[in-house]
């Protein structure tokens, strides 16, 4: 039971982000998916795979070479864990503003309720806050500047 729900999160990485394959949001993620930690509201979830598809279009675009890898992953009742690795490089439109042409690299865990094959609940932690630091649009207070 637990290697699938371990089949189930790499298949969501590799054919939704890594391969951009949009049909299979649609076969993993449940319709009444509640999905944390994407939406600009910390306290709202996006709900199913008609307002994941905005989010995931966005990012697959800002950063058109986006991998994600799944570095360790942990199973157990209805639930499993995914440490990832995300890189790419910020050549497209989709965040809100112009492309920096940057290579960026972040880290982040994802939290997966499985039920019947399919995710029905997830809670995302992914550090956006590094990304933008890379991207040089955001600056932490008191940091030197290199220029």
């Amino acid at each position: 039971m637990s290697v699938s729900k371990k089949v189930l999160i790499h298949r969501w990485f590799e054919e939704v982000w890594n391969k951009k394959n949009e049909a299979v949001i649609e076969e993993v993620m449940d319709p009444e998916a509640l999905i944390y930690g994407l939406s600009q509201d910390p306290t709202r979830a996006i709900r199913g795979p008609n307002e994941f598809r905005p989010f995931w279009r966005a990012f697959v675009t800002a950063f058109p070479d986006l991998q994600i890898a799944v570095e360790s992953t942990v199973a157990e009742d209805d639930k499993v864990v995914a440490r990832c690795a995300v890189r790419g490089t910020h050549s497209g439109e989709g965040l809100g503003f112009p492309p920096t042409g940057k290579r960026v690299h972040m880290n982040g865990i994802v939290i997966a309720n499985v039920r019947d094959g399919r995710i029905i609940e997830a809670w995302n932690s992914f550090d956006f806050m590094t990304l933008y630091l890379q991207l040089g649009i955001m600056k932490l207070p008191g940091a030197e500047s290199n220029g």
